[in-house]
Formats: structure tokens, sequence, C-alpha cells
């Protein structure tokens, strides 16, 4: 079971002060057959930090980002021996993939590549998976924006 994630939200009390507006363990955790995902946080089109502070996750929040926003998400894959599938997808988003811990060999349709602590990966809307061939969980944060989709 991935560890839990701390989120911790800013915002403004009603003097225009800045404030602490959430502080807790991130409830948005969903397990699927090919990893753990903590979505910490989503926006649709440009975030508008004025507002009073509302959780912005419902349930079922989708793979890809809403229009003209973005996803913040933690996402454990876990070790392949554990029954785990690599599971082949392609958003139409901009991705940066960033390694915490362990390691995952980043798979496309021509090539892969071994990524561990501290890598990062810039996304491009290309079809990939995300295969763990270790014996350990590999922890990955990932930060996805829309992007224009991609001509045929």
């Amino acid at each position: 079971m991935m560890r839990a994630f701390r989120r911790i939200v800013s915002g403004h009390d009603g003097d225009g002060r800045s404030v602490v507006a959430e502080d807790r363990e991130c409830p948005h955790v969903e397990i699927t057959p090919h990893a753990t995902v903590t979505n910490l946080w989503l926006h649709e089109g440009r975030p508008a930090n004025e507002v009073p502070y509302a959780d912005p996750i419902g349930p079922g929040v989708p793979l890809a980002p809403p229009a003209r926003g973005s996803v913040l998400r933690v996402v454990e894959f876990p070790p392949r021996g554990s029954g785990a599938a690599a599971y082949v997808h392609r958003t139409e988003s901009l991705d940066y993939a960033y390694v915490i811990d362990g390691e995952v060999y980043s798979v496309f349709d021509n090539g892969e590549t071994l990524m561990r602590a501290g890598d990062v990966l810039v996304q491009r809307g290309t079809r990939h998976a995300w295969d763990n061939r270790s014996d350990k969980p590999c922890t990955i944060l990932f930060v996805l924006l829309d992007a224009e989709p991609l001509r045929a």
C-alpha cells in the first residue's frame, strides 16, 4: 500500500491575509489494477486564486487533465511480480514525471528507458507504458497539463 500524502493548501481569510486553508492527509486515493493513484490537485481553465477554498477533486478523476487545466498526482507502480501489468496509454497532455523513489521503465512504441529516483521525463502526448521490473514499488510525481490534440 502506498504511503499517505499530506496535502497543505493555502488560501486567504476574509481580510485578504494568507492562511492555511487545508492541512490533512489527501483523501483522493484510487487503487487500480495497474497502480495506486493519489490525486492531489486539479483545476479546469485558468486558476482563480481569490475564490474561497473548496476541494477541487471529486470522485472519478480521469487520467487526462480537464480542458485548459492540470492535474497533480502521485502514482505508485507495484513490482511486475505482484501481478501488475504495464498499461499502454496516451493522453492529450504535456506531462512532467519525476521519480521520487524506486525505478521503472518508460516504454514507448519504439524503445524504452530506465528511470531511477531523481530522473524527470517530459512526456509530450506519446503512447507509453510504465513497467516496474524491479522487486520494489516505484513512486512518481506527475503534473499533467492540457495540450493541443495531436494531428492525425
